[in-house]
């Protein structure tokens, strides 16, 4: 029982995966007669890019939904860790 408390400590948390990655903007730094002749095809890159960055804006708002609950979480357990009154050998 002790392990599971201490594995789910802070202390032992594991750097946690980027959870929103961010799509590509399409490349338009690209000599005129490329971006002519390609025209359709970055013009698709872009459509992409924009339903892309839709789907990363709502995975940033859960993300940041997600922290404020966790952080809410947080508050809780440092507030009532606060009241537990310390131990004989912590007094002054």
């Amino acid at each position: 029982m002790i392990v599971m408390i201490f594995a789910n400590s802070a202390a032992f948390a594991q750097p946690e995966v980027i959870r929103c990655l961010p799509p590509e903007v399409p490349v338009t730094d690209l000599p005129a007669r490329v971006l002519s002749e390609y025209r359709a095809e970055i013009a698709a890159e872009f459509e992409a890019y924009f339903t892309a960055v839709s789907t990363h804006i709502a995975c940033l708002d859960i993300e940041r939904n997600r922290a404020l609950s966790e952080a809410h979480r947080a508050t809780e357990a440092y507030a009532a860790f606060l009241n537990i009154p310390p131990a004989e050998k912590d007094l002054p």
